[in-house]
């Protein structure tokens, strides 16, 4: 394997990315790539104001930052097997992205080591995301004699559990072709990462648990998980970099000798729903949408997650009914060839309500069975209803996600940026309307103001893609 050829890789797929992200849709203007940078980083500015403020108010000079970090600690894997399967469901459907090297002068092994070196950068940027402003200010309240302790409590152990996560990821990938299976992978790698998460889940909260209560009768508590941060506090921090640096070196070669040699398409459809559907329209976008990979990765993590809160006894509202309409995202882009398949597509009002009418189909289908198994576990009707409401209007926004931010030729970057841009417009609207605290009444009309709003843009920017793609204007 030559790193010179996995290096070039890795910066052709940040080429395509970025190119792809700033180039179609929304983003194409100016004005909007920069409005964008500048929200992203007042947010994360914002964060590190926020977490500045709680922490020195509630920790400074009482003691407790100790505990809090130990708990950071335990945490950081579950956060990093968050974000690892964020990163990893998204992009598994990024075959076309590989597609541009397959007409190089590379290796299957190169080409997939230069793939996860383009992953492990996106899960840093999220973990940085996640864990920066909590280490930006606990430096900043303690002085810089804390930056061994951050280090060594939670970005050593997020970078061996990325390590070890790769290398699950593909010893399970050789078992599913040593099992022929391996196009089922988009089905099969999702359902074993949402087990782990509701593994982790658990464990997670237990060890914090110990950790506070170690900390109230002051005993020490030892774990695993605590590794490096014990050996910084017990020998120093060139002790737990050395540790790192040998704990990378074993696992790394592992890694590259396990990823796989050969290159197996995933499948992206299955065959579900009778195909007579398919003689109508909205028929066919039934079809396109349930039978897609990402409705069926959406489906697998909700059963997972109602079986687990079965299991765990969790009296929550269905709030994983959310995850299934973010489908929304992809279904403008996997209807796209139905549009172009024939010479008159049909009206932009109808196409769209196609979208929308797919997406609430696939809503009472999943919807039904959740919430009877919520109610069955003791959660009211009533406080199911606020989470169907969040979900008819999620279909609206993540199909306008999906039409300002097109996900083509399987680029999940844009998903990512359009879900976080409007995830902060949507926290801003309903902080402003906390703030103001209307009635209930004028701000249900509000929400339906802008709701109706999102349908217009929607149908505004169906129009013009479907305009670019006769060509009457330029995109």
């Amino acid at each position: 394997m030559r790193l010179k050829s996995v290096v070039l890789l890795f910066r052709l797929f940040w080429l395509f990315i970025v190119r792809r992200v700033f180039g179609r849709g929304l983003l194409a203007s100016p004005a909007a790539r920069l409005s964008a940078i500048f929200l992203l980083v007042a947010v994360f500015a914002g964060f590190n104001v926020l977490s500045y403020v709680v922490i020195r108010q509630y920790l400074g000079g009482t003691g407790l930052l100790e505990p809090v970090l130990q708990v950071a600690n335990a945490s950081v894997g579950f956060w990093v097997l968050i974000a690892y399967t964020l990163i990893r469901v998204l992009f598994m459907k990024a075959d076309e992205l590989l597609k541009l090297s397959f007409n190089l002068p590379v290796t299957n092994k190169e080409r997939t080591m230069a793939f996860a070196l383009f992953e492990s950068s996106l899960v840093l940027l999220v973990t940085v995301f996640v864990f920066g402003a909590f280490s930006i200010s606990t430096v900043l309240i303690e002085g810089t004699d804390y930056i061994p302790r951050v280090l060594a409590s939670i970005w050593f152990p997020a970078i061996s559990t990325y390590l070890l996560l790769s290398l699950g990821y593909y010893l399970l990938e050789r078992g599913l072709q040593a099992l022929r299976i391996a196009r089922l992978r988009g089905l099969v790698v999702p359902m074993v990462l949402a087990l782990g998460l509701a593994v982790a889940f658990p464990q997670t909260n237990e060890q914090s648990s110990q950790i506070a209560e170690s900390y109230v009768f002051g005993r020490d508590y030892n774990a695993p998980v605590l590794l490096y941060a014990k050996l910084q506090e017990d020998v120093g921090l060139w002790f737990s970099i050395l540790v790192l640096l040998a704990t990378s070196a074993a696992l790394i070669p592992a890694i590259v000798a396990i990823a796989p040699r050969n290159y197996v398409p995933m499948r992206r459809f299955f065959v579900f729903l009778p195909s007579c559907l398919a003689g109508r329209k909205f028929g066919v976008y039934l079809l396109v949408l349930f039978r897609s990979f990402e409705t069926m990765v959406a489906v697998s993590f909700i059963i997972i997650y109602s079986v687990f809160a079965w299991l765990e006894h969790l009296v929550l509202p269905p709030y994983a009914l959310a995850l299934i309409t973010f489908q929304g995202v992809y279904a403008f882009s996997n209807s796209e060839p139905l549009r172009r398949m024939v010479t008159y597509p049909g009206r932009t009002v109808a196409n769209y309500l196609r979208l929308v009418g797919s997406q609430g189909v696939l809503l009472m289908v999943v919807g039904i069975p959740v919430i009877t198994i919520s109610v069955a576990q003791g959660v009211s009707f009533e406080a199911c209803l606020p989470v169907l409401g969040f979900c008819l209007s999620n279909i609206l926004i993540s199909t306008l996600v999906g039409i300002a931010f097109p996900p083509e030729k399987g680029n999940p970057f844009t998903v990512i940026i359009g879900v976080l841009l409007t995830m902060i417009v949507v926290m801003i609207v309903a902080l402003g309307l906390n703030v103001f605290n209307f009635d209930p009444i004028i701000s249900a009309a509000i929400f339906a103001a802008l709701n109706l709003l999102v349908v217009f843009y929607s149908i505004l920017g169906m129009r013009r893609m479907e305009r670019i793609a006769r060509h009457e204007v330029v995109a």
